[in-house]
């Protein structure tokens, strides 16, 4: 036993002399072998730094005689060459060549020390533990390396799972938000005529069934209504470029099995297929409301600027008759039949630009849902009346017939509604057969009771509507009229009209029978039952009963001034231009009744009538009327509020104006 152990140490020691021969010996035929790749001179100083231990750990192994366990070390070395040679590309059949290679460089050493030595014992022991030494090293080496694989493949599998389900999500949003908006995903051959259809919005934007398939490129070219369109495709398509600009296209189509048209809106672009050949890839949209809806803003826009033009129109036309009489005014000494001309030309024309600003405000308040009704059950005709009232000097002038029912012999008819609104519907409608009926025309208004609605009738011999003007003349800027004949108001009057009825309600509709075959307009309202006991008396400017004392209080000095003029025709006025000055005039006049402007600088209107009320006894009440250019409905609940009787609009008729004070002196 003792003399096998000194031989395992000579052996030990002979391979730790002859370290470095074995080295270059393995080295070179690691160089020489042709199934491993060259390794770059780091790699080679970093495999014989591994060596000395590899080699100790040999040693050691001889030294015992027997291949035990491989030191911790030594498969440490071993874990880190494989590591090595993984980093290098090595594959794992030419990492365990490469080891092999250095055990046959052993092996080769303890053979030529055995062939100097006496005799050969243990020579089969000592070859018998490099080999276990080496199958030792080799396997914990090999269990690195496919460790080391196995992670890089589970994390490759991880990364492609990764990067799949980021597809999959990739497309998943692709595909809500395609759906989200409505788009047709499609992909067109236009060599061979393949069609790919992603998803079914595009069956249902061209009609196409889709047990039926996806429509080829030439087949959906076929669906387009214009034919230069149609070309106009067909050449995109047949001369398609990758290295093109991406193709965008407005279409008009008849989807399949409709006869009405679709327009559709294409954005695609070309990308190479198989063979080379260009594909058309893209998305496509049902566009059919935007365009409407782009056309309807284009055509109210036209309306808008007709509007324009035609208010500057009206505007400035009334202007000239009132410029000219003023100056015929400064003439002075005018005979009283000119006067009278010149304060009918005045007055007729002021009214009419009252009468512009009051559409304007009344379309305004109509569109912002700010009108107030102030509703009681009245009879509708009280209603023709008045409407009659205004409008028969128009009718006059053009010498117009017009014919109203003989409302003493007709039964009384309540409806439930404002009666200044309501009069306004009745006299829009025979204002507008006025001006659309030829001088000597005849106008007829007829009252009926149908499926308990009230039906009004106005009809007219003029120059009647074609069907299509019909759907469109209850628009906003809608004008009537033959062709070639000038506009003829604002294009708002109908508009507002209907408006009113539907706040009531009711309806208003439009008939004719064709161009210059006169219309018909038809007014239906809700009937309700007749108030219990009450009694009814027409309005009635005359009668001026008791002669007041009034104050007119307004800054702008011209308005005062002319009220006053009006207002002292039958009454004592005093005038005041803020709300300081008439509370110092108010205690020396002591007024029956006073006329506020609202907005008066300095103190208000409202707070003039709180001062003015405060400062009166209970039994001799102030009678107030609010005139002001604020007519909406918080304005008007404000003033009542405050303590007014009445709340006017500027411009007010002097007509109205009379009548409340006439009440008010009645009262009295």
């Amino acid at each position: 036993m003792k003399g096998a152990a000194r031989r395992a140490d000579d052996v030990a020691s002979f391979l730790g002399r002859h370290s470095g021969l074995i080295t270059r010996r393995w080295l070179r035929a690691v160089r020489q072998h042709m199934g491993i790749r060259p390794a770059s001179r780091e790699g080679f100083v970093g495999l014989v730094n591994q060596l000395p231990r590899l080699f100790a750990e040999l040693r050691g192994a001889i030294a015992q005689g027997s291949a035990g366990p491989l030191d911790v070390r030594a498969q440490l070395e071993a874990q880190t060459h494989a590591l090595e040679r993984w980093r290098q590309g090595f594959a794992l059949d030419e990492l365990y060549l490469e080891l092999d290679l250095l055990e046959r460089c052993i092996q080769t050493s303890v053979r030529e020390y055995f062939a100097t030595a006496e005799n050969r014992e243990g020579q089969v022991c000592t070859h018998e533990v490099v080999e276990s030494f080496f199958s030792t090293a080799i396997r914990s080496a090999m269990r690195e390396y496919q460790q080391e694989a196995d992670l890089r493949v589970v994390d490759a599998l991880a990364e492609r799972d990764a990067a799949d389900l980021a597809r999959r999500a990739s497309e998943e949003r692709l595909r809500l938000a395609a759906k989200a908006a409505g788009l047709g995903i499609f992909e067109w051959d236009p060599a061979n005529g393949e069609a790919v259809w992603e998803n079914p919005r595009m069956f249902e934007i061209t009609g196409q069934a889709a047990e039926a398939g996806p429509l080829s490129a030439k087949q959906f070219a076929e669906l387009v209504v214009d034919e230069d369109e149609s070309a106009a495709l067909r050449r995109a398509l047949a001369t398609g470029n990758v290295a093109e600009s991406p193709f965008h296209a407005t279409f008009r189509i008849r989807r399949r099995g409709s006869s009405a048209p679709t327009t559709v809106e294409i954005f695609a672009c070309f990308m190479p297929g198989r063979g080379g050949r260009p594909r058309l890839v893209g998305t496509m949209a049902d566009v059919t409301r935007r365009i409407e809806g782009e056309d309807a803003l284009k055509q109210a826009d036209r309306r808008k600027d007709i509007f324009l033009a035609t208010l500057a129109h009206e505007l400035r036309n009334p202007l000239v008759p009132i410029i000219n009489a003023a100056h015929l005014l400064k003439k002075g000494d005018l005979p009283p039949s000119q006067l009278r001309w010149i304060q009918g030309v005045i007055e007729r024309h002021a009214r009419h630009l009252a009468s512009l600003v009051d559409d304007l405000l009344d379309l305004s308040r109509i569109s912002a849902g700010k009108v107030r009704l102030l509703k009681e059950v009245l009879d509708i005709r009280t209603i023709i009346e008045r409407a009659i009232e205004i409008n028969a000097p128009a009718a006059a002038a053009r010498r117009h017939r017009l014919d109203a029912p003989r409302l003493d012999r007709t039964a009384a008819t309540f409806v439930y509604g404002d009666p200044t609104r309501l009069t306004q519907i009745v006299s829009n409608l025979v204002d507008n057969a006025i001006k659309y009926t030829p001088e000597g025309g005849h106008i007829q208004l007829r009252l009926s009771v149908r499926n308990e609605a009230v039906i009004l009738e106005v009809e007219d011999n003029g120059i009647g509507m074609e069907r299509d003007s019909i759907q469109t003349m209850f628009r906003l800027f809608q004008q009537e009229g033959a062709a070639g004949a000038a506009k003829i108001g604002l294009g708002i009057g109908l508009s507002v009209t209907r408006a009113l009825a539907a706040m009531h309600g009711g309806s208003v509709r439009a008939t004719s029978e064709g161009r210059g075959k006169g219309s018909c307009f038809v007014v239906e309202l809700p009937i309700c039952d007749e108030p219990a006991g009450e009694t009814r008396t027409p309005l009635r400017s005359g009668e001026p009963g008791a002669r007041l004392r009034v104050l007119v209080v307004d800054d702008n000095y011209d308005a005062a001034e002319s009220l006053a003029a009006v207002v002292g025709q039958y009454h004592q006025v005093r005038t005041a231009g803020s709300g300081e000055d008439a509370q110092r005039l108010a205690r020396d006049f002591v007024p029956d009744a006073a006329i506020v402007d609202l907005a008066l600088p300095g103190m208000s209107g409202y707070s003039l009538a709180r001062s003015l009320l405060n400062s009166r006894e209970s039994e001799s009440r102030l009678f107030l009327i609010a005139l002001t250019g604020h007519g909406q409905p918080e304005d008007i609940e404000r003033s009542r509020e405050v303590g007014f009787d009445h709340h006017l609009i500027k411009p007010a008729r002097p007509e109205e104006i009379l009548t409340l004070l006439a009440k008010a002196g009645r009262r009295r």
